[in-house]
């Protein structure tokens, strides 16, 4: 797998020389959550997600409408809980970035079974409620197998998000925002879980930087959890931005589980608005025994729109995570690939 995944970027790289373009775009700007590879997946099956650029890029209404350096700016991959501020112009504002679609995430461990996670992506989007409010929203079903034959580990994983949100443009350089969040998971794993994110963005020519500090409560551990991903995104010229993410999770249950990781990205936009993004993820996960996973994720994101109301999603990932100190009782390296598809509905 590690031939295959040189093969793609090199494939990647050289498309990309021929491909690029200076046509304007506008910005589309999402976010997602990433999840941890420790073991058993957790409860969110979901692991490889976005970077937030919350409410940037062309503002309607009564908002500021930003510098045109700033409207290259781009989702940084997955699908969530962010959604950009409206488009500005003659034609009406649309309210609501959705995409429904359809996830493939199989894992293949070295001292223990394979799992294999479907999921189907009923909604899972954001929806303008007023000039400084959104909600923000997720209904997705999961099915778990397991081992060479398949499988079928009994009832569907249920996941019900929803995350109202505020937002206020103070200049055009400077915006804040506070999210609630609350989660329901029901069926081969339980869970609610309940978060407050505030958030920061800084605008300046080509410059932006993204900070946000989440903290929630996991019911059934009754515990704590903490996240922090700040992003800073350089726009190199028309056609490309360069930038970078860092993570820091930890979870305040029996297992204490940590994450950290570097997430450098590259975005291109083609022709026709066509939308590429290659990242890279080099992190370690950790719980209480020192035991844990030193990680590679790599990953492509594609958006190709077909009209104004429609445009299709395509997200790719191989994943390499070698075990640190291990014992009888862990599940040894493993390999993961993952896979989204959809449409993105704007109306």
């Amino acid at each position: 797998m590690n031939k295959f995944s040189t093969a793609l970027w090199v494939s990647l790289a050289l498309f990309s020389t021929n491909a690029l373009s200076s046509d304007e775009t506008k910005a589309k700007v999402w976010d997602d959550i990433s999840l941890p590879g420790y073991g058993s997946v957790k409860a969110k099956p979901g692991m490889w997600d976005g970077i937030e650029l919350p409410g940037h890029g062309l503002v309607a209404g009564e908002q500021l409408e930003l510098p045109k350096l700033d409207e290259s700016l781009r989702d940084i991959g997955g699908f969530g809980e962010v959604l950009m501020a409206s488009d500005s112009g003659g034609a009406t504002p649309k309210r609501t970035r959705m995409l429904t679609g359809y996830e493939y995430e199989e894992y293949v461990y070295k001292n223990a079974p394979s799992q294999l996670f479907q999921t189907f992506i009923f909604a899972d989007g954001s929806t303008k409620i007023s000039e400084h409010f959104r909600l923000a929203y997720v209904i997705k079903e999961t099915h778990r197998y397991r081992g060479k034959d398949k499988v079928s580990e009994g009832n569907a994983l249920l996941t019900t998000e929803f995350m109202p949100r505020y937002e206020k443009w103070v200049n055009e350089h400077f915006n804040y925002a506070i999210e609630l969040g609350y989660e329901k998971v029901s069926g081969f794993l339980e869970s609610s879980r309940y978060q407050i994110t505030p958030e920061l963005n800084f605008s300046y020519g080509k410059h932006f930087l993204h900070l946000n500090l989440e903290s929630g409560y996991w019911d059934e551990e009754k515990s704590m959890f903490y996240e922090t991903e700040p992003l800073y995104v350089y726009r190199f010229n028309d056609w490309i931005n360069v930038g970078g993410k860092f993570l820091y999770h930890e979870d305040k249950t029996d297992f204490a589980w940590t994450e950290i990781a570097i997430k450098p990205l590259v975005q291109f936009r083609f022709d026709n608005n066509v939308y590429l993004e290659l990242r890279y993820e080099k992190g370690e996960t950790e719980i209480y025994d020192g035991t844990g996973y030193d990680y590679n994720n790599y990953a492509l994101y594609s958006e190709i729109p077909i009209n104004s109301s429609m445009s299709l999603l395509a997200d790719l990932a191989y994943r390499d995570h070698k075990q640190r100190n291990g014992n009888e009782y862990t599940w040894g390296d493993k390999e993961g690939v993952f896979a989204k598809v959809g449409i993105i509905w704007n109306f």
